[in-house]
């Protein structure tokens, strides 16, 4: 699926100020657009030196431009130079999860928004789980249909990784690990999300804990265990771990079986927010009361949190912004040719009604 494109509604923004007025917002191509009436595209055109507009109309956005302050912004600079103005993500999860789960749909979002206003596009396939990623990521390479990837769900020993760097293909791996590998990484703080969920949870009385995960064979998931069990530690907590799917029937039964079996945790931080739904539900439909005999957290927010009743805590994990990030490292990368690690928006805490004292 190719989207994205110079017809977008994304603006490449500058941030200077018209000449002797006081703006409230910076200059946008939409501004130019609009005051010179003509597609943004046109604009666009203009402003990069690319062909399709005539001389008459270039020098007409140049003008403007200048006379408001116009200033493309840094990355609209430099994806004017890469070769296809276009980026590549596979994913492969089931398309059926992906559909239903916030955090893709809201990264993406966050990606296309940036693309949008530096006049690029996303090319994005979603394929099966048994290697047919590596083959569309090495088929797209070797075509170059794309300056650069980002890659999500980083694996032990993930050959992706590898795969690019023979190819000689930049990539940005959106994860929790931070290897010396030579590639582009935003980095995911477990930490910080561990600290806001376990702060909130111990402030309220909760001593004993379960989390249940995602599945194991992503790093991110290890080290959200990893960084549980240790804030537990220092905090003189119990922090049990069940391994999930983030699909909403295994956080159903999941969570039926810690609510139902020996010593049933106050206190449930689910791996994404379809699980948490799902342990709000069963632990309505077993008269547990929520919060009063178990509160509910998730570790990622959506509009699903917040809809249902009683609404769920959740860490706004700033999806979207994270993934504008994830764009703008990878074409810093692409155009400079250097390797650069950096700290992904950090997170929020949302607390709502599923969170409440321990039960005495």
């Amino acid at each position: 699926m190719t989207t994205s494109g110079p017809d977008a509604d994304g603006d490449a923004g500058g941030d200077g100020p018209a000449s002797g007025t006081r703006r409230s917002h910076r200059v946008t191509i939409s501004d130019l657009a609009r005051r010179l009436h003509i597609s943004k595209a046109s604009v666009s055109y203009a402003l990069n030196g690319r062909a399709g507009v005539s001389e008459e109309t270039r020098q007409r956005v140049l003008d403007l431009a200048e006379e408001l302050g116009f200033h493309p912004n840094s990355a609209a600079v430099a994806l004017s130079a890469s070769r296809t103005r276009t980026i590549g993500i596979v994913i492969a999860r089931d398309p059926t999860l992906i559909s239903t789960e916030a955090f893709y749909m809201r990264t993406l979002v966050g990606i296309e928004q940036y693309l949008n206003e530096v006049d690029s596009s996303l090319l994005l396939r979603l394929t099966g789980e048994h290697g047919e990623d590596l083959d569309v990521l090495r088929r797209w390479s070797q075509q170059g249909r794309v300056d650069g990837f980002i890659l999500f769900d980083e694996r032990e020993d993930d050959q992706r990784i590898p795969l690019l760097k023979e190819l000689g293909v930049p990539c940005v791996v959106v994860s929790s690990n931070e290897p010396n590998d030579a590639v582009g990484r935003l980095i995911n703080s477990t930490v910080e999300t561990v600290d806001l969920i376990l702060d909130h949870l111990v402030e309220l009385g909760h001593t004993n804990i379960a989390h249940i995960s995602g599945p194991f064979t992503f790093i991110h998931e290890r080290s959200r265990v990893q960084t549980l069990h240790e804030g537990g530690v220092r905090r003189g907590v119990t922090v049990r771990h069940v391994e999930g799917s983030y699909r909403y029937d295994d956080g159903a039964e999941l969570t039926r079986r810690l609510l139902t079996g020996p010593n049933p945790p106050t206190a449930i931080v689910l791996g994404n927010d379809l699980m948490a739904v799902a342990a709000l539900r069963v632990a309505m439909d077993l008269g547990t009361a929520v919060p009063g005999q178990v509160s509910v957290v998730a570790w990622d927010d959506s509009p699903l949190c917040e809809l249902t009743r009683p609404g769920i805590t959740a860490v706004d994990q700033k999806t979207m912004e994270r993934g504008r990030a994830a764009a703008d490292l990878l074409l810093r990368i692409i155009t400079s040719n250097t390797t650069l690690h950096e700290e992904a928006p950090a997170g929020e805490l949302r607390p709502r009604e599923s969170s409440g004292p321990a039960p005495s």
